[in-house]
């Protein structure tokens, strides 16, 4: 049985988030890297035409808000996405992992999760799974714009 990470949301395919992610990629002009010099702040901040806030908290705040818990957080209902101001100032550089923070915060609000209360008497499947959703999606991105994949690793029992 699937053990979910994050909301039971609606099951999305891994082509559909796949496509979302290259899509949002072309919207917002992020294009595949051809030299490492290569910097997004203009792309990240462009997401305030269409009412996203990308929101950089100073890290020693974020710190002390969320105890070194979390490094990204999106509210639905406001379409702000928090992150610590030492991920965006990478993110703005092109580093993979900040950006596969931003991008996961940006998968969740471009998928449509929201907390909901929910009854099912099925087990949760991967796919329902927002975590699962927003790292695909992140993922897609990734690849998308030249960055390598995260390297599979397998559980042996």
């Amino acid at each position: 049985m699937y053990q979910l990470r994050g909301q039971r949301v609606t099951a999305t395919s891994e082509e559909i988030i796949r496509r979302n992610a290259i899509a949002f990629c072309n919207v917002f002009g992020f294009k595949p890297k051809k030299s490492r010099r290569k910097r997004y702040d203009q792309n990240l901040e462009s997401l305030s035409i269409y009412n996203i806030t990308l929101n950089p908290v100073a890290d020693l705040e974020w710190s002390a808000a969320t105890y070194g818990s979390i490094v990204g957080h999106y509210d639905p209902h406001s379409a702000t996405i928090s992150i610590p101001e030492h991920i965006y100032i990478d993110a703005c550089a092109g580093d993979r992992n900040a950006l596969s923070i931003v991008f996961h915060e940006i998968g969740h609000l471009l998928l449509g999760h929201q907390a909901a209360l929910h009854f099912s008497t099925s087990p949760a499947i991967e796919a329902e799974d927002a975590e699962w959703q927003a790292d695909s999606f992140a993922e897609y991105a990734l690849q998308y714009l030249g960055y390598e994949s995260r390297q599979l690793s397998f559980e042996f029992y």
